[in-house]
């Protein structure tokens, strides 16, 4: 048959709407609903060379030519009682991914099966519509493609209603960090948001990946150096940009410089990056007996620090609060 489609009517009809599948669809990432395309009161009817066909979305034709379930029929001897056939029950529909994509690689295919046995043969009819997404398109119609392979009818459809929209993320919906990370997602301090994962992709410089990591401590409520500072078992981590606070101790892999006492915040406070001092000395994970050597080799360091030269940012690194732990 030629693939050019001469005509589309609309058949009038006062037959009541019956659903027969489900007309919405996901994949990949995008949901798709074709319900506008279901029509109640007509079917997409169009010829090609003498024969017709009427199609309908959602539903059966509302056409009886071929039966109360057909999905589409096609006709091509009117005064025959065997001159027409149905392509498909409108019952076996099945969602599958486009094999003719449209803008932005949208679209999707439905295949029926169960439509009528010519006589003499074993296979039943089948067809497919392939929906390519058109935003320019309106509803659009139905085209006839082909016969192929033998029983398979296959048309065309561009419509605007093959476009799709991104499907909410399944993290969105969680409004805390708790209910965030128990749901294998990534809770984003910045924004206060669950977002998705995996922690490696997400945008975002301050995140939360586990449940047990959800209770905020006093450091993390700290927006500056000063106020940061003046926590006790706090510091404020330079080597990170725009800087944050941090619990102490800390792991050396996680902030390499830091600054403990207020005084020496200086500008610390208004610049969004601070260049680490590379000559201080990393804090590092200590308990017991070794924490407390930790922190006479930083009161050593201390006292054997030149002072500042004009200009030049001190970073103070202690983990005590204590006039003691000045440098002298």
């Amino acid at each position: 048959m030629d693939s050019q489609w001469l005509l589309l009517v609309l058949i009038s009809s006062t037959a009541s709407f019956v659903r027969a599948y489900p007309c919405t669809y996901s994949w990949n990432g995008i949901n798709y609903d074709a319900s506008p395309l279901a029509n109640s009161n007509s079917d997409y009817h169009f010829q090609v060379q003498n024969t017709d066909f009427w199609l309908n979305m959602c539903r059966p034709t509302v056409t009886q030519v071929c039966g109360s379930s057909s999905a589409a029929c096609q006709q091509w001897d009117p005064n025959s009682v065997r001159g027409h056939a149905s392509l498909g029950n409108a019952t076996t529909a099945v969602f599958k991914p486009a094999s003719v994509p449209g803008e932005n690689g949208q679209g999707f295919n439905i295949q029926f099966t169960g439509g009528d046995v010519p006589p003499g043969q074993t296979a039943a009819r089948t067809m497919e519509i392939v929906f390519s997404c058109d935003s320019g398109a309106g509803v659009g119609a139905p085209t006839y493609v082909q016969e192929w392979p033998y029983l398979h009818f296959i048309f065309q459809w561009r419509s605007a209603y093959a476009c799709g929209t991104p499907a909410p993320s399944p993290c969105a919906g969680n409004a805390t960090c708790s209910a965030c990370t128990n749901s294998g997602c990534v809770w984003c301090m910045d924004s206060n948001s669950c977002v998705t994962g995996p922690v490696s992709s997400v945008a975002c410089g301050n995140f939360i990946g586990l449940p047990a990591n959800c209770e905020v401590s006093s450091c993390q409520k700290q927006s500056t150096c000063s106020e940061c500072a003046a926590t006790p078992s706090c510091a404020w981590c330079t080597s990170k940009a725009g800087g944050s606070c941090v619990d102490v101790p800390v792991n050396s892999t996680e902030c390499l410089n830091g600054v403990t006492l207020p005084k020496y915040c200086g500008n610390l406070d208004k610049q969004s990056m601070v260049q680490p001092n590379r000559d201080a000395k990393p804090m590092k994970e200590a308990t017991g007996s070794r924490q407390s050597d930790l922190e006479n080799e930083q009161k050593r360091t201390f006292s054997r620090r030149n002072a500042p030269k004009q200009g030049q940012m001190f970073i103070a690194f202690t983990t005590c609060h204590e006039p003691s732990c000045e440098p002298a």
